[in-house]
């Protein structure tokens, strides 16, 4: 391991069923992670088809690759309907819950938005730095130390 190299084993979990803008939060969370000297191969990405989703294949794969911190990502954006709500509701409760169970830093990227244009600003497709991916990766820097592992 190289010097200033961290020791963290770090999974981003992303729902894409908006799959631009969880690029994005992907990209800005690894990214993060990249500046922070965390090693390439100590990145594991996965994708899932939605926010839904989340919970359980978070759960899933702390168990199959015991990282050290998981940054959980998403899309949602309210509709015509109060799906937005439910899904939102348990999304949320889920990872927490998650975390909780499994005693590991979940951290919570998944936006809820009123529309498109909320959530592009908050993926930093105009302004990098708002990219809320790359929060919930400062998130999680702040809670482990680097040299944890």
């Amino acid at each position: 391991m190289a010097a200033g190299e961290s020791k963290l084993k770090i999974l981003i979990v992303t729902a894409d069923y908006y799959e631009d803008l969880g690029e994005l939060l992907e990209k800005g969370a690894r990214e993060r992670f990249l500046e922070a000297g965390v090693a390439e191969e100590r990145i594991l990405l996965r994708r899932v088809p939605g926010c839904w989703e989340l919970p359980l294949e978070v759960r899933r794969l702390v168990r199959r690759h015991a990282p050290d911190a998981v940054a959980a990502l998403g899309v949602l954006i309210r509709g015509e309907t109060d799906h937005y709500d439910h899904i939102a509701r348990e999304c949320c409760a889920g990872l927490m819950r998650v975390g909780l169970e499994e005693d590991i830093h979940v951290a919570l990227g998944v936006l809820t938005c009123g529309n498109r244009a909320q959530a592009e600003d908050r993926c930093g497709v105009r302004s990098p730095e708002r990219n809320k991916g790359r929060e919930a990766a400062n998130a999680i820097l702040r809670i482990l130390p680097a040299d944890s592992g």
